[in-house]
């Protein structure tokens, strides 16, 4: 149990630690200050409810990928993300929302799905996670 905002640093800067360690994984230099702590509780507490999302607003460079990869490596949870091409489009997004609703759905693996701005290459890509939030299928 952590009581205080000295021990959760703690456990938050060794579970940062053993993020790096993990095969795949690239090691994230993280500040762990009173803020950002805060923010990976709730990203964490988000997580942890049933079909629970986050839209997670900010300057660029703030940390809201980092943070989000850490407090779902804290939660025990997989982290999909997609790869942007210069070919990427309609097709291949659903592509790869068939093989996110693989990992989570069919193998049952509980995972975040770490979708950002720079990645809605069209606008049909917010219309279709907008479809998953809200009923769980793409049309």
């Amino acid at each position: 149990s952590i009581n205080d905002s000295a021990q959760l640093k703690d456990f938050l800067m060794e579970k940062l630690e053993d993020y790096a360690l993990e095969p795949g994984k690239t090691a994230m230099a993280l500040v762990l200050f009173r803020d950002a702590l805060h923010h990976i509780c709730r990203i964490h507490r988000v997580l942890n409810q049933p079909r629970g999302n986050a839209l997670l607003v900010g300057v660029g460079g703030s940390g809201r990928k980092s943070l989000a990869r850490l407090a779902t490596f804290v939660a025990d949870l997989k982290c999909f993300s997609i790869e942007i091409t210069k070919q990427y489009r309609q097709n291949e997004f659903r592509e790869d929302l068939k093989s996110l609703y693989r990992q989570a759905g069919v193998a049952n693996k509980p995972t975040v799905f770490l979708f950002d701005d720079t990645q809605i290459v069209l606008e049909g890509f917010l219309e279709d996670v907008n479809n998953i939030l809200t009923s769980g299928e793409v049309p």
